[in-house]
């Protein structure tokens, strides 16, 4: 049966059917989880509408579902998988520069983010986190198990460049899951997670992205939501005249008004987050009690949106994000149509039983415009708030919704204005609100994540062609902006959980070209001759902390032969220094009367036990830390038997043997040795520097003049040049003070045998 399945999957193409299965097992969770959460929220609902006539019930009810969801989140984050908080996808950007992070695609993790993902959606806009990086983050798990499921199957071996591919599909399905929109998806996916992209990945993520959102458009006919396959929001805009010339310049203040509003939410969110890590006493408090914590904040959220309180000014407080950027892109101007309303709009607050949800918006006291404000003034706090719980969720979908919020309220305030519209050739052209919501989705989510893709992606959720340009402009502007003053959102909680992380280089920066790796290398280097002994290996160890050594061929010439781990040099010390061999060599010594011999008395154990002793292997020069402790344990209670008369025979005899021991010269072949460690010539720039460490995923490398060693470039080197460029502060070196540092600080070895 396993071989003709292993032949069924060769003849069909194992990738093919993997894509197939990622993307159809993601929709059908996407779909299970919707269905799921859209009954929690109509319970929900209901049990706030029974208590129609005790209003303190209703508060206690509405925060009690919230408080409870927020603390199972937490719950699961913590006891679960620590690694299912927040929203994976800076994790996913690291793991393609290829660091290894524990525990971060196994299915413990799959499940508890599943199950926290379900609570923080259904908390709703309350709560106001999404579910794009958590999708995101369980795509690629499931990518990640289903792979290895297929080289098994298959009968192939693992590689680093196939996992590549995987995250790279995983990421795309786990966007076009939640949106239904393959295209935008993908480049999403590609432009937050990759900083270099091959082409030739392109089909694995197309296909899988496209089976997943065919997949979840079918599951909601076969489920009577829709009537059929199409997109997610749909529009009924006027396509002849959309807008006319005067309305680009407004686009474009709109997208400087996003860029501006993202930098201001981006710095607020890195203080915060920065904040709450750096203070001592919050930092502990939020380790041990996250679950309080969470459950505190989302107190906080409950009340200020509670539908018969404070929430009644926000407007759409019982809506889901759904809901949301339905009302949104609705094409009815809520400023003309409220003044049809009148004596219709009763003094409480609106009421679910509407058909129109953008009647939510609207309240006898204030117009819909004043409640945008309200949403758009108070959201932004509320987010920044919500962000700073540890629990799995996603911080796309809120921006997104924001942003289109955001556009919504300027295109009303347009309509007010210009409530005849533009006149075109003599016909007038009505302002369409929708449209600005539209571009302000698109340029508030693309500038917070520094990305174009968002502009693809309303127009698939939309349907909407006819606004593409005004669209694109304002996602320009926005990102222009944002781009040069902040880090992109992801990029911020890669710094802040200090993952290793490369900086962006400034767009159209030229000092980049005019910096060499001469000017930023490191010149004090430690390395091996060609013909080292063990004691340079123990003096190395002891000196430094680097985890890569390289190897030359002579002190005169410095040829770079390679490079060794200190993993391996410190394997190679240890066996070479084993107290199996020491016992053993004592042994050879005596005659094989080592315990005879050295046999103590017990007043003599007694004197022994007294005295201070040091073992000259094991004093606080050595670096080699055992392995076993039972076994250094074993060669202690050894020590202790002997008597206090062999102790100064026992020692020098040690000694001796340890000093021959060191002296002895490492042969190359027991080493493990990296012939060809990546290598920079002195002369490339670091834009060069820059993108060989992307491109390949480099954590350092040597830089050579004509074969011979002269420095070495690590990721802290690159982002230091790379700071020191974009705020204009890096001077590269003269050629005088290059020999000066090359000649100040030479290349010593590793240690000067004695």
């Amino acid at each position: 049966m396993g071989l003709a399945l292993r032949r069924l999957l060769l003849r069909l193409g194992e990738d093919w059917i993997f894509l197939f299965l990622l993307g159809i097992s993601m929709a059908t969770i996407s779909f299970g989880l919707d269905v799921s959460i859209a009954k929690l929220q109509r319970a929900n609902l209901w049990v706030y509408d029974s208590l129609d006539h005790y209003l303190y019930l209703q508060y206690f009810s509405w925060v009690l579902f919230h408080v409870l969801l927020m603390m199972t989140s937490a719950a699961v984050a913590k006891y679960i998988s620590p690694q299912a908080a927040g929203s994976g996808i800076p994790e996913i950007k690291v793991t393609l520069r290829g660091v290894v992070l524990a525990e971060f695609f196994t299915l413990r993790t799959f499940i508890a983010k599943l199950i926290g993902v379900t609570c923080t959606l259904a908390a709703g806009s309350t709560i106001f986190l999404g579910k794009v990086g958590p999708f995101v983050h369980m795509a690629t798990i499931l990518a990640t198990q289903l792979g290895r499921l297929m080289v098994k199957l298959v009968g192939a071996k693992e590689n680093p460049s196939r996992k590549y591919e995987l995250l790279i599909a995983g990421a795309a399905v786990g966007v076009a899951c939640c949106f239904v929109a393959p295209v935008g998806g993908v480049l999403f996916s590609v432009e937050t997670t990759a900083t270099h992209f091959a082409v030739r990945n392109y089909w694995r993520g197309f296909f899988a992205a496209t089976c997943a959102a065919l997949m979840f458009r079918l599951l909601a006919v076969i489920n009577r939501e829709k009537e059929t396959v199409a997109i997610l929001f749909s529009t009924n805009w006027r396509v002849e005249f959309p807008f006319d010339l005067p309305e680009y310049l407004s686009y474009a203040i709109l997208g400087v008004v996003c860029g501006c509003v993202c930098c201001v939410y981006l710095f607020l969110h890195r203080t915060t987050l920065l904040f709450l890590q750096n203070d001592t006493r919050i930092s502990k408090f939020l380790r041990n009690n996250r679950i309080v914590y969470a459950a505190f904040v989302s107190w906080v959220l409950a009340s200020v949106t509670f539908p018969h309180g404070f929430g009644q000014y926000l407007g759409g407080t019982r809506l889901t994000m759904k809901e949301h950027l339905e009302t949104f892109f609705n094409n009815i101007t809520w400023g003309v149509e409220e003044l049809s309303l009148g004596a219709n709009i009763t003094g409480q607050p609106p009421n679910p039983s509407y058909d129109n949800n953008w009647l939510q918006w609207t309240h006898p006291n204030m117009s819909t415009v004043e409640i945008l404000a309200c949403f758009v003034v108070l959201k932004f706090f509320l987010l920044l708030l919500a962000n700073t719980m540890i629990i799995p969720a996603g911080y796309f979908l809120p921006v997104f919704v924001y942003g289109a919020g955001l556009g919504r309220l300027y295109g009303e305030i347009m309509a007010k204005i210009f409530q005849n519209g533009f006149i075109s050739e003599g016909i007038p052209i009505k302002i369409t609100p929708a449209g600005y919501a539209l571009a302000g989705a698109a340029a508030y989510s693309g500038a917070v994540t520094h990305t174009l893709s968002t502009a693809l992606l309303v127009f698939e959720l939309s349907g909407q062609m006819s606004h593409i340009l005004p669209v694109l402009i304002a996602v320009l502007i926005a990102n222009a902006i944002s781009q040069s003053y902040q880090n992109s959102f992801f990029d911020l909680i890669v710094i802040i959980k200090k993952l290793p992380y490369l900086p962006k280089l400034k767009m159209g920066q030229n000092s980049a070209h005019d910096i060499c790796a001469e000017d930023f290398m490191v010149t004090n280097l430690q390395y091996l001759i060609k013909g080292f002994k063990y004691r340079d290996i123990r003096s190395l160890l002891k000196s430094c902390d680097l985890k890569q050594f390289p190897i030359v061929d002579s002190e005169e010439s410095k040829i770079l032969l390679g490079s060794v781990s200190r993993k391996i040099l410190t394997k190679l010390l240890a066996d070479q220094l084993s107290p199996e061999r020491r016992i053993q060599y004592m042994l050879d010594k005596t005659g094989g009367n080592f315990n005879s011999d050295f046999t103590p008395e017990k007043s003599d154990e007694q004197k022994i036990d007294e005295c201070e002793y040091t073992d000259p292997i094991y004093s606080a020069q050595e670096t080699v830390v055992y392995e076993s402790e039972e076994k250094h344990k074993t060669h202690t209670d050894t020590r202790r038997r002997c008597s206090a008369k062999f102790k100064s025979q026992y020692l020098k005899m040690v000694e001796e043997w340890e000093c021959h021991q060191l002296n002895q010269e490492v042969p190359l072949e027991y080493l493990t040795i990296d012939p060809a460690p990546y290598r920079l010539l002195e002369k490339e720039t670091l834009y060069q520097c820059y993108d060989l460490f992307n491109l390949l995923g480099l954590r350092m490398a040597y830089v050579t003049r004509l074969g011979r060693l002269v420095g070495v470039v690590s990721l802290t080197e690159i982002k230091e040049g790379v700071d020191g460029s974009v705020k204009g502060t890096f001077s590269p070196r003269t050629q005088e003070e290059t020999e000066e540092t090359l000649h100040l600080n030479p290349l010593t070895p590793g240690a000067n045998s004695s």
